[in-house]
Parts: structure tokens; C-alpha cells; sequence
């Protein structure tokens, strides 16, 4: 379950075409953990199903549009599902660092990722293209493209609150690329030429305010600040030292140990033992009684939160890994183990993103850091206070809780089934999907109201209690 990070240029192959429909192998491997169609059939990936072949001697990579040039609406990619989604409007903003005059609101480039591969933060490695402004958006979801890269510059991204004082940017490389495809980018090739081109000095502010800024208390401070250019061979360099890149056989490892450590999950823990059935009558009663001393005598854990338990002990860390990665499940194969993966996918996900539910004050909560930097409560050592009511209790106030983060902080949580709001991709998600909206100021916001209109919970399938409510549950006899 280790992913081991490996690096290196990938082999060139011809290309006819510099942009290419995907193949669809990665939801084609496990039908039970795979995302399809209306006719059954595997949706394409759109981070694992490219291959990047970013070759330097050309300068050459293929890459995936997010969002286009000049749309009035930001997508992000979810990594599990391998879909893009809608996350907010751009509007525009004067330059929150007050160097430059007039106002940036959508991109004068169009926004991608280099495909299998991850950034100095974990996120697919992004690229900003310039060139083929006509591209149509419905074609995104089904193409990828050839680019050539000219060079690269270090974003700093405040994670929160003020960074500018206290110097707490986060950094990666953002590669800068032209379309192959484009002929008024023909003679664009190196970092010298591409300034001849493309105004820097205002596609600068345009990157450092267009996706909002950071609120601080009644104040705002800025999200993004964007360093210097660098060569296309320095940054390739920096690129190979510190990016991630996947390679074929990694992510089928990947891939392959994620579903067998669903499956176990589901098997070992979701799955209905004969210690949890209804006990309906006396006979149901002696057969539950009879299962739960058995699985004593083995040495089992005994109902759902003791299984829950052990197995969360044992595999926190590698389910973490396959959160991230690997689709759950899958709702047309087998709806139940769809939506038992998938709400533990999100009660893990909120404990590894700083927040737990105390199961001692039935509540949801921020995990603060305590003065030696570790987080105050210790999830594996804590979950042994959590029943099973507790956990039934974390999912009933699993809205409330979402609802008042995606109110008060720039992380937002939201599942997405189809994105079929007037500005989504009306791509079959169904997934569970975070990012960041920061605050925008603009005449016209109009990304508070979007967000209080777009659904946090799946509406479909509310979480199946796992609470004993039959007589045997209050019966001293079984303990």
C-alpha cells in the first residue's frame, strides 16, 4: 500500500493528432469500483487514463483543459471520480496587492494539469495554456491536448488567514505552455519569445486575483502571489526533483491495492453479520447470542463500531492514500456498498482534514493543534470511545456540520452527483468533493448565492444506521 514516487521523463511517441479522445482503461479494470455510463459503460479518468509523455528534448506534454480561456466559470478536477466540477464564478476584482490599476476577473489562458502527475502539494500538476481561445468546452471532457511548455514560474498559495506577515506561503511550479495546434504560437518556443507575445505584466494580477482572496477577519488578504519566470530548463529540472509522476505500473499497484482494501472494508465491517440481524422473535434472539459468543470464542471484534474500530486501526493510513486516488464502489453495481463507502470516505476524509466528532459531546468540531504541534485529539487512539450510536450520530449531523463550514471557511465540502447546475459540466460525479472558494469583491458576487442553492448531502441515500434497536441490543444476557 506504500506509494513509492518515482520520476522520470516518459518515452516519446509520435503523435498524428495533437488532440486526442481518452482512452477509458481505468474504470475498465474493476466493475465493482467503477464509474459508467447510462449504457454500462467505463467513463474516461481524467487524470490516470493520459498519458502525460512530457518529453524535454521537444518540450512537448500532453495536458488536460479544466477550465477554458475566458470562461466566466472555474472547474476543478475530483481526483477519485477522474471528473471536472463546477466550484465558483470569477468576477471582477481590483489587484489585492495594490500594485496594479483596473480590474482581473477571468483567465486570458485556459487552465490545466499535466496528467498522472502531482505537484510539490499533492494536487495534479498544473499548466496554464495560451492559444486555440475558440476551444469548446463540451469537447474537454472528452479530449485531451498536445502543448508545447516555454517555461514556469512559483505560485505561493496562502492556505489561510495572513500570510504575508508571518510568511507561511505554501509552493509549487506551474509550468506555462502554448497549443501545439495554434499557428500564432509558432514561433513561440523558449521563455524570450513567449514575452514578445503575451503581456506578463498583466497576466501577473490576473493570476494573483481572479480566484479571490483570503477573508481575515473584516479584512481580506491576498490567496496567491506569483514569482518570477523561470526557463523551461531550470523548471524542468525542479520539476524532476520534486514532482510525482505515476508511472504505469504504480498506479495498477495503486489501483489494485485501494479495491482489495475496499473490499475488505466493506466485507470485514459494512457487510450485516449475524450479530447485528433484528431480533424479531426469541428464536432470532438465541441465533444473534449465539453468532456474537462464537466470534468471542474467535477473538472477533463483536458488532459494527468493534469492527469499525480494529479495522481503522490497522488500515487509517493506507485508506487515507486511496481517498484521495481510488473511486469507491459503484452505484449501479451495489447501490449499499456504494454509499457505506462513501460515507465513511467522508467521515475519514473530515478527520484527516483537522476536524473530528467528539463522541462524548455528540459533536462535530475543529481538531486544534496544541502547543507541541501535534492535533489535541488523536483519532486512532479516540475512536475507541465511538459506538455505534455515536457514529449514526456523526452522519445524522453530518449536514449542519458541512453546512457551517462551507458558511464560515474557505474549504468546502460538498457531493456531487451529477453536476447539473446551470454552470456545472452535467458530469456524472458521485463523489464527495472539497476545495477551496475564497472571498471575492467584486460589484456582483454571485458565489454566496450559488453556494447556499447547490446541495451538500447525496438526497437520494441517507446513511444506513447501524445502531442494535431490537431487545437483544438492551439485553444483559449478551453482556
Amino acid at each position: 500500500m506504500v506509494l513509492v514516487i518515482l520520476v522520470s521523463a516518459c518515452s516519446h511517441r509520435d503523435h498524428q493528432e495533437l488532440t486526442t479522445i481518452y482512452d477509458r482503461n481505468w474504470f475498465n479494470t474493476n466493475k465493482e469500483h467503477s464509474l459508467r455510463d447510462p449504457e454500462d459503460k467505463p467513463l474516461p479518468h481524467l487524470f490516470f487514463d493520459v498519458d502525460p509523455q512530457f518529453v524535454k528534448s521537444d518540450r512537448s506534454a500532453n495536458v488536460v483543459i479544466v477550465t477554458p480561456y475566458r470562461s466566466p466559470y472555474a472547474y476543478s478536477l475530483d481526483l477519485p471520480s477522474g471528473q471536472r466540477y463546477f466550484t465558483h464564478s470569477y468576477c471582477a476584482q481590483k489587484d489585492v496587492w495594490k500594485k496594479e490599476d483596473g480590474l482581473f476577473g477571468s483567465p486570458h489562458f485556459s487552465i490545466a494539469y499535466l496528467p498522472r502527475v502531482l505537484d510539490q502539494l499533492g494536487n495534479p500538476h498544473r499548466v496554464i495554456v495560451f492559444g486555440n481561445a475558440k476551444r469548446e468546452q463540451p469537447l474537454l471532457d472528452l479530449n485531451y491536448m498536445r502543448v508545447r511548455m516555454v517555461g514556469a514560474y512559483v505560485e505561493n498559495i496562502c492556505p489561510e488567514g495572513n500570510c504575508v506577515d508571518r510568511n507561511t506561503w505554501l509552493s509549487r511550479l506551474v509550468f506555462i505552455a502554448v497549443d501545439a495546434a495554434d499557428h500564432d504560437y509558432d514561433s513561440v518556443n523558449s521563455l524570450k519569445s513567449f514575452k514578445r507575445k503575451v503581456k506578463w505584466e498583466l497576466i501577473k494580477p490576473e493570476l494573483e486575483n481572479m480566484d479571490g482572496r483570503n477573508p481575515y477577519g473584516e479584512f481580506v488578504t491576498p490567496a496567491v502571489r506569483v514569482r518570477k519566470l523561470l526557463s523551461f530548463n531550470s523548471s524542468f529540472e525542479y520539476f524532476q526533483k520534486r514532482s510525482i509522476l505515476f508511472t504505469s505500473e504504480e498506479m495498477k499497484k495503486v489501483q489494485l491495492g485501494c479495491h482489495r482494501l475496499y473490499e475488505k472494508f466493506w466485507n470485514d465491517v459494512g457487510v450485516e453479520k449475524p450479530e447485528d440481524a433484528l431480533a424479531k422473535t426469541t428464536v432470532d434472539l438465541e441465533a444473534k447470542l449465539k453468532a456474537r459468543a462464537e466470534s468471542r470464542r474467535k477473538k472477533l471484534p463483536v458488532g459494527f463500531a468493534a469492527r469499525f474500530r480494529q479495522f481503522i486501526t490497522t488500515y487509517y493510513s493506507e485508506m487515507k492514500t486511496c481517498d484521495k486516488f481510488v473511486y469507491h464502489g459503484n452505484i449501479n453495481a451495489n447501490p449499499e456498498k456504494f454509499w457505506f463507502l462513501s460515507y465513511m470516505g467522508i467521515f475519514l476524509r473530515l478527520h484527516a482534514d483537522g476536524y473530528y466528532f467528539d463522541c462524548s459531546r455528540d459533536a462535530w468540531t475543529r481538531n486544534e493543534i496544541s502547543s507541541d504541534g501535534k492535533p489535541q485529539y488523536n483519532f486512532i487512539q479516540e475512536i475507541y470511545e465511538c459506538s455505534e450510536r455515536d457514529i449514526d450520530l456523526a452522519m445524522k449531523n453530518l449536514q449542519p456540520f458541512l453546512k457551517e463550514i462551507n458558511k464560515t471557511e474557505t474549504r468546502k465540502y460538498r457531493f456531487v452527483d451529477y453536476d447539473m447546475h446551470p454552470f456545472g459540466t452535467h458530469q456524472k460525479v458521485y463523489d464527495w468533493t472539497h476545495y477551496k472558494l475564497n472571498r471575492f469583491e467584486c460589484s456582483e458576487n454571485m458565489n454566496e448565492n450559488m453556494l447556499e442553492k447547490l446541495s451538500i448531502m447525496p438526497e437520494e441515500a441517507p446513511w444506513l444506521k447501524r445502531e442494535p434497536t431490537d431487545k437483544a441490543y438492551n439485553s444483559k444476557i449478551i453482556y
